[in-house]
């Protein structure tokens, strides 16, 4: 990004967010349970409708009235899922358009939406509403998400160490936060690791 002009507060942000778990020796696992997904996106949308009538003694009729009227919508920046597949379980997390509620890792922004200065992604770190920290870290708010995933296994496995398999997929998108560009990508990283746990 400096190659193109670009200064320190312009880099690529977590879009999407993928886990796989997996006991690597399945013949002592019984079943697998995982918690509730999100509801999110939820959209809040409310109007705000307000007359004002005051006396004018300069106008004709003596009176003054004004209308007006604002609409707010707000969406929850991250979707969580959580899914079984055999004895994997997995976990997404989506983020999302707080527009359109279209997800940021696949979707390609208008050319207006890259160069509107109060557009999602424009000051993406201090907003109010913000899916990141101003260190550019990930806000997940964990009440909003499920309780968890467990593993049932066979008494004989209690006291012994299970071996696990994490795999994961992190997205990671370029749109431009001050950077007046219409410059935008999305890559895909991902990295495996085995752990070892005590069945207690």
């Amino acid at each position: 990004m400096r190659e193109r002009g670009a200064k320190e507060g312009e880099k690529h942000f977590p879009s999407r967010v993928s886990l796989q778990l997996t006991p690597t020796l399945q013949n002592q696992v019984l079943s697998l349970s995982v918690g509730k997904s999100s509801e999110n996106p939820r959209r809040e949308i409310g109007i705000d409708k307000t007359i004002e009538a005051s006396l004018d003694p300069t106008n004709t009729l003596g009176l003054k009235v004004s209308a007006g009227e604002s609409t707010t919508m707000s969406l929850k920046p991250w979707k969580f899922e959580e899914s079984v597949y055999g004895y994997s379980a997995n976990f997404n997390w989506f983020l999302h358009d707080s527009m359109d509620g279209k997800e940021i890792y696949t979707s390609k922004p208008s050319k207006c939406a890259l160069i509107n200065p109060k557009s999602w992604f424009k000051n993406r770190y201090s907003s109010a509403s913000r899916p990141f920290t101003r260190q550019g870290g990930v806000i997940f708010a964990g009440d909003e998400y499920g309780e968890g995933v467990s593993w049932k296994v066979d008494k004989d496995a209690i006291g012994n160490t299970m071996e696990f398999e994490i795999r994961g997929w992190i997205w990671l998108t370029y749109l431009p936060n001050k950077h007046a560009t219409f410059y935008h990508e999305t890559r895909r990283l991902e990295f495996r690791e085995i752990v070892h746990l005590n069945v207690a």
